[in-house]
């Protein structure tokens, strides 16, 4: 059996993600959408460890320590078992778990704690919720798989939020230029990003490998759409 994936750049932030998920879903039938690149843990997963998101939930970071009930998306049951299922070698083993998916980056460690408790969410990204959204107005099965490129204790080295609109991006050089000590934080994140990025590649060589391998389940004729931000 021959898998067909489509790898799309979706950009930062629900708002696109969004956009060009519905652009694709609108252009051909697909059978699954799977959501995935890095996530900043909620818990203490070590940073490289992935995570299989059962179900993410999608809001403002105010409206998510409140009491308002989030809007919540669920994670297709059978592509989740088979995901957690995939043997990996290594130190960290797959863990399945809630994600939450907000509009803006979370750079202080506090601020993910807090999320983190009152959420009972593992993982915080800013696409997955929206990418689910729109799978789900489609009717089409969703799945997250994320690996961690930051963790619950660690600050980010800049507000990267500066660098999300255009008009940011002057605020943004000066912040680095004038701190620069932050460097050494930039450092620790690109080797972070490494570990991530081969963990999710040794992933997904088991995982489209364990699909040709399952010719009598249902699932395995299906064709994993990989929507990666």
């Amino acid at each position: 059996m021959s898998s067909h994936v489509l790898l799309i750049q979706t950009g930062i932030g629900p708002e696109k993600a969004r956009s060009i998920t519905r652009k694709v879903l609108e252009s051909e039938s697909w059978d699954v959408v799977i959501s995935t690149g890095f996530a900043g843990a909620l818990n203490h997963s070590p940073i490289g460890s992935l995570v299989i998101g059962q179900e993410v939930l999608l809001g403002q970071y105010a409206d998510l320590l409140s009491d308002s009930e989030p809007q919540r998306i669920a994670c297709h049951p059978e592509w989740v078992h088979t995901s957690l299922n995939i043997k990996l070698t290594g130190p960290y083993p797959l863990q399945g778990g809630r994600f939450v998916t907000m509009d803006r980056v979370l750079t202080q460690a506090s601020q993910k704690q807090i999320l983190g408790k009152r959420t009972g969410a593992v993982a915080v990204d800013m696409e997955s919720g929206a990418i689910g959204q729109v799978a789900q107005q489609y009717g089409i099965p969703f799945l997250i798989v994320r690996a961690i490129s930051d963790g619950v204790n660690e600050d980010l080295p800049v507000d990267f939020n500066l660098f999300l609109k255009p008009s940011g991006w002057v605020g943004g050089v000066r912040q680095v230029l004038s701190t620069p000590q932050c460097w050494k934080g930039f450092w620790r994140l690109y080797r972070n990003s490494m570990q991530a990025g081969l963990q999710l590649s040794r992933f997904f060589e088991k995982f489209f490998a364990t699909l040709h391998s399952m010719s009598t389940s249902p699932i395995a004729t299906l064709k994993p759409d990989v929507l990666n931000p």
